[in-house]
């Protein structure tokens, strides 16, 4: 569990960022009613990207750390083509 909240935490803090240094909006939502957990990242209102893990609890704890590191990875791909976007400006 210890390294599944090392990667909420990524997610959050990058999900900060876009809301900070980017015209990107972010969302990172927990539902303990629907037991899900929802990130999205939209520039305007088109969705770049959103991932959605159903059955959040019940989900085997190396098929989540994989889905959680996948998340990641996408969001500082996205995080490094806007830096790069930034940079050329």
């Amino acid at each position: 569990m210890e390294t599944n909240l090392s990667l909420f935490n990524q997610i959050n803090s990058l999900s900060y960022w876009f809301l900070l240094e980017s015209n990107y909006k972010s969302s990172v939502i927990l539902d303990a009613e629907k037991d899900t957990y929802f990130v999205t990242i939209k520039k305007g209102s088109k969705p770049l990207y959103t991932h959605i893990i159903n059955h959040f609890s019940k989900k085997n704890k190396n098929f989540l750390k994989f889905e959680l590191i996948a998340v990641v990875n996408s969001l500082l791909h996205i995080k490094e083509t806007v830096t790069q976007r930034q940079m050329s400006a």
